[in-house]
Formats: structure tokens, sequence, C-alpha cells
């Protein structure tokens, strides 16, 4: 217990740093913004100039990702490092002055991230003993995961959880166990009282 204790507030901890650094680059985004409408009167004053746009583009297009860098530091997904990182390809691509190689190469690099958007993502991690999962994970998903049958009273497994813990007039703690026709479940990390990550484990310690 004191292990998953220690691990999740230094985990929360480093949550809200996270949190943090996130809100000062909003405020710097902010001030840039501001840099940039003013530079909208050079823009006007600069009509025929593309050099002068395609500045005005780049710094419009490190604005957006700043922004999703943002989202993606707080939503802490898989997915939203993968969109970050096809925004910052599509800026190179863009902004950029590249020969035919480098933009064949942009173009190839953003085809292997959808590739592997579409059929290498995973919402999981699992050893032999055991498999990380989010609360947030249908239970008709996590059935085909685990290939065992599962109660369908709740529909996320944070939620089947729930239901175990008040059928056994059990309170939620993280790192306790949970057993329901030979399969067993760990809570591994909740926040402010709400399940986030849980663990399918083959022998409970």
């Amino acid at each position: 217990m004191l292990k998953y204790r220690l691990r999740n507030h230094l985990l929360r901890w480093s949550g809200y740093m996270e949190l943090l650094l996130s809100f000062l680059l909003l405020v710097s985004i902010v001030i840039a913004t501001i840099g940039l409408v003013v530079k909208l009167y050079g823009l006007a004053q600069n009509m025929g100039d593309g050099d002068y746009f395609q500045r005005f583009l780049g710094s419009t297009m490190a604005l957006i990702i700043a922004l999703e860098l943002i989202k993606m530091i707080v939503r802490d997904t898989v997915g939203s490092t993968i969109e970050v990182l096809l925004i910052a390809l599509a800026r190179k691509l863009i902004v950029s002055e590249q020969d035919t190689l480098g933009f064949l190469i942009g173009i190839i690099a953003i085809g292997f991230l959808f590739l592997i958007r579409k059929y290498l993502f995973v919402s999981e991690f699992s050893t032999d003993d055991r498999m990380v999962v989010s609360a947030a994970l249908p239970v008709a998903e996590a059935e085909k995961l685990i290939k065992k049958p599962l109660p369908h009273q709740a529909q996320t497994l944070g939620g089947m959880v729930v239901q175990l813990a008040g059928a056994e007039g059990r309170h939620l703690r993280e790192g306790d166990v949970y057993v329901w026709n030979g399969v067993k479940i760990r809570i591994n990390r909740m926040e402010d009282g709400i399940i986030q990550v849980l663990e399918f484990i083959n022998d409970p310690k």
C-alpha cells in the first residue's frame, strides 16, 4: 500500500507542476498573440512581400503548436502526442522551404504517423503478470483484451469496480484488489476519489 501511495503522491505533484508550466506557456501564447496582431499592420504594409507573409505564417503555426502542446500535457494521452507531431510536421512542410526530397520525407513521416495512429495505437500496457488499463475503458473492450466475461451493469471498468466495491461494502483505495468470476483487478491510481488507472493481475500481492 505504501508503495502505491508514495508513487501516486509523486505523480500527483508532477501533474501539478505540468499544469503550472502549461499555464505559463498559455500566458506566453497570449503575449505572443498580441504581438501577432501588431504584425497584421506590417502585413498590410507589405502585401507584396512573400517572405514577410511566410514569417507571419510561421509565427502563427508556432502558436498553434504551442496550444496543441498544452492540450497534450493536460490530456496526457498517446493520441494527443501524435496530434502534436502531426501539426509540427505539417508546419515544417508548409512554412519551411523544402527541396523535393525533404518534402517527400515529410509526407512519408506524416503517413507513418497516420498508420501508427490507426493500426499500432494501444490503450493498455501489459506484462506477463499484469495489464494496465484506463478506468475509462469500456467493459466490452476490456473483455476482448482479457478474453474473459465481465459484469455489464456498468459501461466502464471504473464503474464496474465501484459497483463491486459497493456490493462488498468496501471503500475505494489505491492498491485494493477486487475479484469477479476469477478475474482479479487492482486499483492502480486514484485522483480526488475517482479511479483513473486499473490493473488486471494474475497474482495479487
